[in-house]
């Protein structure tokens, strides 16, 4: 059983230094502060719908989890919570499905794909053996960094504005 207590320092493509720990319910204030700063077309992309804040509801999905079919990570650069990524996988550990948020102002440091990276290696590490990303078809960055690593992309059935993205383990 794989379950993170202590924090993990990552090194990005850029070389930027990230530290990653499972978000906790007191992190509930730095995940609104931290979404208020994700560019409007982000967080329509992570919640796949438009919204001007967070709302409390969707922070506490991210907060109060199990820590073992559910995982949400928090990622810090220099101090300051740069990213989120939840892993959220289904009853038989067979299947789970991610998203990822970063900052507007740190967006290009190579940090998505780093948690990406950081993300499938806790989902096999659990047993999982398809790891799933839906996403907007205009969210052209997100489907790039997925396709380069090994993702497979279909159209979702029955919502032509989505894609599901996939890779076997």
């Amino acid at each position: 059983m794989t379950s993170l207590s202590a924090p993990v320092r990552l090194t990005t493509r850029s070389g930027l230094s990230i530290e990653v720990r499972p978000a906790t319910p007191d992190d509930d204030a730095l995940l609104h502060d931290l979404f208020d700063a994700v560019s409007p077309d982000d967080r329509r992309f992570r919640f796949l719908s438009a919204c001007e804040h967070v709302s409390s509801d969707q922070v506490d999905a991210m907060t109060h989890v199990d820590h073992w079919q559910t995982e949400s990570f928090l990622a810090f650069a220099d101090g300051k919570l740069v990213a989120t990524g939840m892993l959220a996988c289904d009853k038989a550990m067979h299947a789970a499905e991610v998203a990822i948020s970063i900052r507007a102002d740190r967006k290009g440091q190579g940090i998505g794909w780093t948690l990406l990276e950081f993300l499938a290696g806790i989902a096999r590490d659990r047993g999982v053996k398809k790891l799933l990303s839906i996403e907007s078809r205009e969210n052209h960055s997100a489907i790039e960094l997925e396709r380069e690593m090994g993702f497979a992309a279909r159209p979702v059935e029955g919502d032509a504005t989505l894609v599901q993205l996939e890779v076997q383990f």
